[in-house]
């Protein structure tokens, strides 16, 4: 400031020391200097003079309030006015005694209105606890709408409003944490309505202090989230309800990661495998995995991370005590929302019993087709029978001629009824199924020998068409035999006036094609569609079991059955498998 006498400089000294803004302007109303507090105010190191007193503040209608105009923001002052008590001096003072107010701006009213308009929480306290500010939604929250909060502390609304005195006694609580803490805290507020229901809030709490640190303004912003809330416990309790379920249920309910390793496992566990969830937690489950099973299971999996699918697949794992568990899960890939799988669920459940039922079925289904060659084996058997037992009578009647000569022709013959017994008995005897490279080739010879003799009886003649080379499939033998026994038994019994049977094998499109082609009476189109389902057929005589048997025989192979027919020219049965 310019000194202009002593006076003024005993003046200077004196405003320095007051907790108010004080302004010192000369008769234009330019500002000749200010004191220490308006500097702190304002952030101002120093003032530059020569301003107007009508550029740092704008007067309010009423004239005693207005806003200052500072370098950092606009502050609500109250104004009072005079002349300096000097002989004939030509200088004015203001005081401005910084007010509490809500919007420290030009736009004051705008700014209150826009906030009154939105249906969120919004209030300010002075350092105090004072309320300085509460919007019109305040009023309606607390059922005293229109009510002037100003002045208000949160124990004088508890006793004006005693059925919200709970909510205004965590307010007092909260309040002075955030104080402490010196820093915005986020909390959660409840607010009881006269329902019965409860209303939650998601509340900021900002305190703002005075340079020198005391206590200024606690800003407090608000929004309703009791829909949010309501859905969060509504899912805890569904999640509860799932969980107890989980718990209790005598599937083996599982989560994985991407990887495969297992991040939940439901207690079912010690039931199917005799192991407790922790002992399996983190491991993938591909060491208790049976050998055969393992290529099919990887295989699935890889299908399950490639995208959001479901899979259901039949293995066996080791149980703790050392053996094998029919086990069959069905597990669904979840995404997130670029696509990408996170993480796997599964339903698992033991299938040893269903296993034991198919088995004795698909053995039901072998002894059948033994019952049905019987006829035939026996005209093949008494072929050499006959032989054997002519030559036998001619060497007992005659004593001259040397029987070492006719041993090689008998011993022929003893060989071809080994040869077709033993064919019958592999056929017929239970077999342990093992997953292996197998020849299809060797397959399509087997079961053409097997089924040469009823052929023949039938007036029949099969044709076969392999290539000298096939590659070798994943797949369990005498399963496959079984199908293809079933296909060509069938075309048999469809040419009642005989006629021929092709078997031809080609690759198509990665896979190997096997179709067995008669001449018979053909299927109708309405029956193909039915010709698997379990007890269906067009036999006198049949179980309807053969068909049903090979297409699940087929599925578990990864393969099908196709069929495709004209009424009256005849059919052509396909085993489709993968490479």
């Amino acid at each position: 400031m310019t000194a202009i006498s002593k006076e003024m400089e005993y003046f200077q000294t004196f405003i320095d020391q007051l907790s108010d803004a004080v302004v010192v302007v000369d008769q234009n109303e330019e500002i000749t200097g200010v004191n220490q507090h308006y500097l702190d105010l304002t952030d101002q190191a120093a003032f530059e003079t020569g301003k107007s007193m009508d550029e740092i503040l704008l007067r309010h209608s009423d004239g005693d309030e207005g806003t200052l105009l500072a370098v950092n923001g606009f502050i609500s002052v109250k104004v009072s006015e005079g002349f300096l008590p000097f002989a004939d001096s030509p200088f004015r003072y203001y005081i401005l005694k910084e007010l509490p107010a809500v919007v420290h701006s030009c736009q004051e009213p705008l700014m209150k209105t826009l906030m009154n308009i939105v249906p969120d929480f919004i209030g300010i306290k002075d350092g105090d606890g004072r309320f300085v500010f509460a919007n019109e939604f305040v009023g309606e929250l607390f059922e005293l709408p229109g009510f002037d909060f100003t002045g208000k502390t949160d124990a004088d609304l508890a006793e004006i409003t005693p059925n919200f005195r709970e909510v205004f006694q965590y307010c007092i609580e909260t309040d002075e944490q955030v104080w402490q803490a010196k820093e915005i805290v986020r909390c959660e507020e409840f607010v009881p309505a006269r329902d019965g229901s409860t209303r939650f809030f998601d509340v900021y709490k900002i305190p703002v202090f005075h340079p020198d640190g005391t206590r200024k303004n606690l800003l407090v912003f608000g929004r309703e989230v009791t829909e949010k809330i309501e859905s969060r416990q509504l899912l805890e309790e569904s999640e509860a309800r799932y969980r107890l379920l989980a718990e209790n249920a005598m599937d083996m309910i599982t989560t994985h990661k991407a990887d495969g390793s297992f991040t939940y496992i439901s207690p079912a566990s010690f039931a199917l495998l005799g192991k407790r969830p922790e002992e399996i937690l983190g491991d993938t489950g591909y060491g208790m995995l049976h050998p055969d099973d393992e290529e099919i299971s990887r295989k699935a999996h890889e299908d399950l991370i490639s995208g959001p699918c479901t899979k259901t697949v039949p293995f066996r794992l080791q149980h703790k005590d050392g053996h094998y568990v029919w086990l069959e899960t069905s597990c669904k890939s979840i995404t997130d929302d670029t696509g990408k799988v996170v993480e796997i669920i599964g339903v698992t459940r033991d299938i040893s019993d269903r296993k034991k039922s198919e088995d004795l079925l698909r053995q039901s289904d072998k002894l059948s087709i033994v019952g049905q060659l019987a006829a035939s084996v026996a005209h093949e058997i008494r072929n050499p029978l006959t032989s054997l037992k002519g030559f036998i009578q001619f060497l007992q009647e005659s004593q001259e001629i040397d029987p070492s000569n006719y041993y090689s022709i008998m011993d022929k013959e003893l060989n071809r009824i080994d040869q077709i017994m033993g064919q019958l008995l592999l056929l017929a005897k239970p077999q342990v199924r093992t997953y292996k490279k197998t020849c299809l080739k060797e397959i399509i010879e087997f079961v053409e020998t097997l089924l040469q003799p009823e052929a023949i009886v039938q007036n029949i003649q099969i044709n076969t068409r392999i290539p000298d080379v096939m590659p070798h499939i994943h797949a369990e033998e005498n399963e496959l035999k079984q199908v293809l026994i079933n296909l060509l038994k069938n075309a048999i019994d469809s040419m009642g006036d005989g006629g021929e049977i092709t078997i031809q094998a080609q690759m198509m499109d990665s896979q190997i094609h096997i179709s067995v082609k008669d001449q018979g009476c053909g299927i109708p189109r309405n029956r193909i569609e039915k010709m698997c389902e379990p007890f269906y057929t067009t036999k006198e005589k049949g179980t309807g079991l053969g068909l049903m048997i090979s297409s699940k025989i087929m599925k578990e192979h990864n393969g099908e059955l196709r069929f495709s027919s004209i009424v009256g020219k005849g059919t052509t049965a396909s085993m489709v498998l993968p490479v």
